[in-house]
């Protein structure tokens, strides 16, 4: 099967790393902002300059976030079992100046296993389908509708601010989405 990913909230931690920056830069409660967990798109109408702040870090705090628990284990058992897994993610040209490159970097020098990247994505569901995705996993819920419209089998990824939506099915850790995976390879080859 072709498994997409998502990198920001799926396999990385960015939101409980960029929360702590906001709340510094904008002299936020960060125990506010932790209980209020406004998402990004929040963020962006209700903080001053809030674009310039994330020009200016976003490209340092996606070199230093840590990977999700169980992530890379999970992705290389899922690729050793044959899968491929394709990272598909909205990083873009308006947050990064290189979203790929940063986005390549930051995979290999975690060791975290794929084999295509695929950076800039405004429709993921659009592009699920043009690159034959069987699987997909994000923490978007806007992503997560998209890939269901044209009838990708989706999961959206527990986050901390993301509202879960009662008709897509969820994966609450790595170790949940690997075992919802075996389960359908399981059905498939019965």
């Amino acid at each position: 099967m072709v498994i997409a990913v998502d990198v920001d909230d799926t396999i990385t931690n960015t939101y409980e790393y960029m929360l702590p920056l906001v709340a510094i830069n904008y002299n936020l409660d960060l125990k506010k902002l932790w209980d209020n967990k406004p998402s990004y798109k929040e963020l962006s109408k209700t903080l001053p300059n809030y674009k310039d702040f994330i020009q200016k870090n976003l490209h340092i705090l996606a070199n230093i976030v840590t990977v999700k628990k169980d992530a890379i284990k999970v992705l290389k058992r899922l690729r050793s079992e044959g899968h491929k897994i394709f990272i598909i993610t909205a990083r873009n040209t308006e947050e990064y100046s290189n979203p790929y490159q940063i986005t390549y970097d930051y995979l290999i020098s975690r060791d975290i296993p794929f084999d295509k990247l695929i950076t800039n994505v405004g429709n993921k569901g659009l592009r699920c389908v043009s690159e034959g995705v069987d699987i997909f996993l994000d923490d978007n819920t806007k992503s997560c509708k998209s890939a269901m419209k044209y009838n990708i089998k989706t999961y959206q990824f527990k986050s901390n601010f993301c509202s879960p939506e009662d008709k897509i099915p969820r994966a609450n850790s790595w170790e949940d989405f690997y075992n919802i995976i075996s389960n359908l390879s399981h059905k498939t080859n019965n």
